[in-house]
């Protein structure tokens, strides 16, 4: 799961290299769908970015850039092949990747293979935790001439047989799995540098993500359900940069998405005469999401190297518009192999055909100002929005316990946030420290309430359910804090901790799934030809500020050892190798999102993991 300052995924944009991962809110599992093998860099923005990146972005912006080649003067081919096993759940990881590059072009392909049984914790294995998958990519670059490129992006990964824990959601007889999942990305940029002194650069960009799931759950011996989903998200970025002068320069972009969401659920259920009945319905009624934006950036360095403020400002046009949505769509029985269709089928109205708009817009403003050379403050202030995503608006979840109910007529997100940041960059010792608070309207969250939907035969009928709801008002204050001390070449300590609190203003509650006070510290040892070993400590405290019906979690400490080696020269390979055990100790604790969430009860135990890579040129 992710979690910026208090915001979960729903308020967090999602990205792999730039384009949005858009699917059902509450949980993270596209996440596990990139090759963590090929991943450069992690991208963290903290705070609003509705500017640069609209709806979605309201409490930050998590972009996965994947291995990128670089043009080189000659003909050059490199690759690297690798494997990795941990003994927490008997994963077996392998991946590999080539990459091909001259002045003009480069190609690269990656590769990777994994299967894991499941996870083991200190109370034993956490049931429906198993999973098995693989990817592949494709990246290639050409440049024109030396102001014009091309580049081309695809990725595929596709897993099986995923084992969906449950945590509280699902007894522990339920068998809950993916049968399969697949992403698909393709995206081509077009970039043109340097057209005159003042217009430095154009960048082009068109993209196109999906996201299938297939669900298989088996509550008892006589029902089964087949949830499915089809996610996909197409999208269209135009960007200039302009400098006029070293003091001042602007960013001017206008992009468009849509994302279109399908949804279909079968439930069987056999009967003592051999009798099977099979029903489909729709989780969530047949949706689209459009959103057109334009937004302008603006830098301006009043003082060079001392003051420099920085502006930005954006328009966006959202719409959600949906289908009706009937339960049930279809119903037949199947007796000796052959199918009867069930003729005049009542049907309820779960949701009417809608058209939702939302006109949004977004500001910021961000003052930097930087006293003496290693020292630095910053002021930011923004306006962000979110507009309620299509599961909110239109979900139906029926499993054991309640129902769960999306609301229609959900209004926009809006806040105002705040930071306060320090730097010190030393030359043994760093430190940064932020203080920030956020103030939101129309907090979306779920609440206990009536459903109302039209029945068979025509008549409103209402039902007790968790449904969706704006909350007037909510607040978020906390501080960060990370250090760095680098006693010498060999020698470095690290440490940060976060602290959050957030609550409905008008009910004086704590609001749900917020993260307790956490850190992390740890002690680094590198020797001379790159080998290092690490001893670090995740540690969080208790969380007893708990929304309405959430469970307090204690505080636990988990101890880590990680070592990896320099690499050993072989001719013109290098073999490297890594070597460590999370969870020391095999502590017993439960994570406070994971947990409240319904996911699992207790994490991962002690993990023995050994990796080795494989590298040419």
């Amino acid at each position: 799961t992710l979690n910026i300052r208090g915001f979960s995924e729903q308020r967090l944009l999602e990205m792999v290299d730039g384009d949005r991962i858009q699917t059902a809110t509450e949980h993270a599992g596209p996440l596990s769908t990139i090759n963590i093998n090929n991943i450069e860099r992690i991208e963290v923005i903290k705070g609003a970015s509705s500017v640069l990146y609209g709806t979605g972005a309201m409490g930050g912006v998590v972009n996965f850039v994947t291995k990128t080649p670089a043009y080189t003067t000659t003909f050059k081919a490199k690759g690297n092949v690798g494997s990795e096993f941990n003994t927490v759940n008997n994963l077996w990881a392998n991946f590999a990747n080539v990459s091909f590059t001259t002045n003009q072009w480069y190609m690269a392909l990656d590769g990777s293979f994994r299967t894991a049984q499941n996870t083991m914790t200190p109370a034993g294995p956490l049931l429906s935790s198993q999973f098995h998958d693989a990817s592949w990519g494709l990246k290639a670059g050409v440049k024109y001439s030396a102001n014009r490129e091309f580049k081309a992006n695809y990725q595929h990964f596709g897993g099986w047989d995923i084992g969906i824990p449950g945590g509280r959601t699902f007894s522990a007889s339920v068998v809950a799995r993916y049968t399969g999942i697949s992403r698909n990305q393709l995206a081509g940029e077009y970039i043109i540098s340097d057209l005159n002194d003042n217009l430095r650069q154009i960048v082009f960009k068109a993209y196109t993500q999906n996201i299938s799931r297939d669900v298989e759950l088996v509550p008892n011996s006589t029902n089964k359900l087949y949830p499915s989903s089809l996610n996909k998200t197409s999208g269209l970025k135009l960007t200039t940069d302009w400098q006029f002068t070293y003091y001042h320069s602007l960013t001017l972009g206008a992009e468009g998405w849509l994302r279109d969401a399908k949804t279909i659920k079968l439930t069987e259920k056999n009967n003592a005469d051999t009798l099977l009945t099979v029903t489909g319905d729709l989780p969530t009624p047949h949706a689209k999401m459009y959103d057109a934006g334009v937004f302008a950036h603006y830098s301006w360095k009043i003082q060079p190297e001392k003051l420099v403020l920085n502006a930005g400002v954006r328009l966006d046009y959202i719409q959600t518009a949906n289908d009706t949505a009937f339960s049930p769509l279809f119903k037949y029985t199947v007796k000796n192999n052959v199918a009867t269709d069930v003729k005049n089928l009542p049907r309820k109205v779960l949701f009417v055909a809608s058209v939702h708009e939302d006109p949004a817009y977004a500001a910021h403003v961000n003052l930097t100002f930087i006293p003496v050379s290693n020292q630095q403050f910053t002021l930011s202030l923004s306006n962000s929005y979110r507009a309620a995503s299509i599961e909110e608006r239109f979900k139906l979840i029926e499993l054991d316990g309640p129902k769960h109910v999306g609301n229609p007529n959900l209004k926009p997100e809006r806040g105002i946030f705040s930071n306060l940041g320090y730097t010190f960059l030393g030359g043994k010792l760093r430190l940064k420290a932020d203080v920030y608070a956020n103030y939101l309207n129309n907090l979306i969250t779920e609440q206990r309430g009536t459903y109302t939907y039209i029945d068979a035969d025509g008549s409103p009928t209402s039902e007790t359910a968790f449904i969706n709801v704006n909350i007037s008002r909510a607040l978020f204050m906390g501080v960060e804090f990370e250090g760095k001390w680098i006693w010498d070449k060999h020698f470095s300590m690290e440490a940060n901790a976060s602290h959050v609190r957030a609550r409905d203003v008008d009910k004086n509650d704590f609001l749900p799934l917020i993260p307790p006070m956490n850190g992390f510290a740890a002690f680094n040892y590198q020797l001379e030809r790159g080998t290092g070993v690490s001893v670090s400590a995740l540690w969080a405290a208790t969380q007893h500020e708990i929304a309405p019906g959430e469970t307090a979690t204690p505080g636990h400490v988990v101890y880590n050892v990680d070592i990896h080696g320099g690499g050993i020269a072989l001719n013109k390979t290098t073999l490297q190798m890594w070597a460590g055990v999370n969870n020391l100790f095999d502590a017993a604790y439960t994570d406070h999102l994971s947990s409240n969430r319904g996911i699992v009860k207790l994490e991962p135990g002690r993990n023995i993991y050994v990796k080795i890579k494989l590298a040419w040129e």
